[in-house]
């Protein structure tokens, strides 16, 4: 049942809360323009993470057709999964680190059969974070891994090689049969080239983007070093 829509998770997912907050939805609608196909909702609670963004209604109002990606930043995600399949989200991912990641994987999964419909299931990695400690968690095998190479909560700066190592030890460790493998946190034109290198399957950028002197052009690097169609790499 999600086999297409994995198919179609690949490339840039934007971050859409580093546009204009008061004019979300036209920012959406003017990214189909340079070729976006997926936008990526940063949900947090004030809680898990420092800081709070709107939550399922937002994800609502900004259907345009492009797939919604929701990365859940939540001390207690299975409370709010459902919400966000029944406003439509096609991803949704949740932290390792929160509070009964296996339920909420398990109530992503139970409301999308509700909803008839896919929905992928993600599990995010914060950098400090081990591979073994999540052995069981990878068991259950999500249907998205999203390593950060940052820390919300400590501020430190992203390491963007040892989050490329990650990627390239999770698709070691995963073998062929790998869950999509996803970048998040520092990914700008400036690093572009060396996360590229280790293969994302997509690759997550807001304000790198949207903050740039020409959006539109920045896109269209990132898509080109990431596209949702690897065959296109340059």
């Amino acid at each position: 049942m999600t086999g297409e829509l994995r198919a179609r998770a690949r490339g840039v997912s934007l971050g859409l809360y580093a546009a204009d907050l008061g004019n979300l939805r036209a920012a959406a609608e003017l990214a189909v323009g340079w070729g976006c196909t997926i936008l990526h909702y940063d949900v947090m609670d004030g809680v898990f993470v420092p800081g709070m963004t709107a939550g399922p209604g937002l994800v609502a109002a900004t259907d345009i057709g492009l797939l919604r990606d929701v990365h859940l930043m939540v001390q207690n995600p299975a409370d709010h999964v459902g919400s966000y399949v029944s406003a439509g989200a096609d991803m949704i991912t949740v932290h390792a680190e929160s509070n009964g990641a296996g339920d909420a994987i398990k109530a992503i999964r139970k409301a999308a059969d509700a909803a008839d419909r896919p929905v992928l299931a993600g599990l995010a990695l914060m950098p400090g974070t081990s591979l073994d400690s999540v052995s069981g968690l990878l068991d259950m095998d999500p249907d998205m891994i999203l390593v950060l190479s940052l820390d919300p909560r400590d501020k430190a700066p992203p390491d963007i090689a040892t989050a490329c190592a990650r990627v390239a030890a999770l698709r070691a460790r995963l073998g062929p049969q790998a869950p999509l493998l996803a970048f998040d946190g520092g990914v700008t034109l400036d690093s572009i080239a060396e996360i590229a290198a280790c293969a994302p399957d997509m690759i997550v950028s807001g304000s790198a983007v949207l903050g740039a002197p020409d959006p539109k052009t920045a896109f269209e690097i990132m898509a080109r070093a990431c596209p949702a169609d690897p065959a296109t790499k340059e």
